[in-house]
C-alpha cells in the first residue's frame, strides 16, 4: 500500500504472494523496513553480532523502544532490552497507575495489537512471549488501562477505528471489521445478546485469514484478547446489562 501511493496509486495492498524483494516499487526489488530496523543494523555491522545478542531474551535480542501511555504516572518513549516483564515496564518505569487505583489491562502493540490482563503482567515483552498470550509487539505502543475502563468499550473503541482506517478493497476487512464493531455496539447499549460473543470468535478467522493486509489481518485480535481474558466484563453486558465501570451509557453500574 505504501509503495502503492509513493507511485501515486491509491494505497491498497496487494496480494502477497507478490514479493515486494521481487516486483515492489516502480516493479524494481525493493526493501521496506522501519527506521527502528536500520538503526540497529548499522549498530550491528558496528559492534558485531555476538554484541547485539548479549542484550535482550534467547531468541528475541536487542532492545525495543515502547511508548508508554493511558492510566500510567510516567508516560513517554522508553528503549529497553528486549525480555523485560511488562511488570517492571508498568510498575517501576512507567510509575503505576495514578491515584491509586487497580490495574486493570494494557493494550500492546498498538490499537489491533491486543490487551493483557493482571495475571499475564510477569510475562517476558518480546515477540515470543506477546505471542504466546494472544497479543503483538507491533510499534511497541503501550495503553495501560485502569478500573475505570470498560474492556467492552475499549474494545468498541479500537473497532471504529480501525473500520475508519479500512481501505476498504477486501471483503473480509471491509465486512468484518464493520460487523464485529456493529456487534460491538450493540453490547454496549444493552443490546446485547446471547450468542454474539460466539458470533465474534466465528467470524475472526476468515478476517484473518482473508484479509489482505496487516491491518485486516490483526484487526479481530484486540477482540479475541479481550473475549479471552474478560469475558465475565462481556456476560455482565449482556445478561445484566451491567457495565461495572460505569462508561457505557445506558447500562446500570451496580
Amino acid at each position: 500500500a505504501l509503495m502503492a501511493s509513493i507511485e501515486g496509486k491509491v494505497g491498497e495492498p496487494r496480494h502477497k504472494y507478490i514479493h515486494t524483494s521481487d516486483i515492489g516499487l516502480w516493479e524494481k526489488p525493493s526493501t521496506l523496513n522501519n527506521v527502528e530496523t536500520w538503526v540497529n543494523v548499522a549498530l550491528i555491522i558496528q559492534k558485531g553480532a555476538d554484541w547485539y545478542k548479549s542484550i535482550g531474551s534467547e531468541n528475541n535480542a536487542g532492545t525495543k523502544i515502547y511508548s508508554l501511555g493511558g492510566r500510567i504516572n510516567r508516560a513517554g518513549l522508553v528503549e529497553v532490552p528486549l525480555g523485560i516483564t511488562m511488570r517492571e515496564l508498568i510498575f517501576d518505569i512507567g510509575g503505576g497507575i495514578p491515584d491509586g487505583k487497580a490495574f486493570k489491562a494494557v493494550s500492546t502493540g498498538g490499537p489491533s495489537g491486543g490487551s493483557i490482563p493482571e495475571d499475564l503482567l510477569d510475562i517476558p515483552v518480546d515477540f515470543d512471549g506477546l505471542k504466546r498470550v494472544g497479543a503483538e509487539m507491533g510499534a511497541g505502543g503501550m495503553i495501560v488501562m485502569d478500573e475505570t475502563d470498560c474492556m467492552v468499550d475499549v474494545t468498541r473503541y479500537i473497532l471504529d477505528f480501525l473500520e475508519d482506517e479500512s481501505c476498504g478493497k477486501c471483503v473480509p476487512c471491509r465486512e468484518g471489521v464493520r460487523r464485529m464493531h456493529h456487534i460491538l455496539k450493540e453490547i454496549c447499549a444493552g443490546r446485547g445478546k446471547d450468542q454474539d460473543l460466539k458470533i465474534l470468535e466465528d467470524m475472526a478467522e476468515p478476517v484473518i485469514e482473508g484479509a489482505l493486509c496487516g491491518l485486516g489481518k490483526a484487526s479481530p485480535r484486540p477482540v479475541l484478547t479481550a473475549i479471552r481474558y474478560f469475558a465475565q466484563e462481556f456476560k455482565e453486558h449482556i445478561k445484566k446489562k451491567r457495565c461495572r465501570a460505569g462508561v457505557c451509557a445506558g447500562l446500570s453500574s451496580k
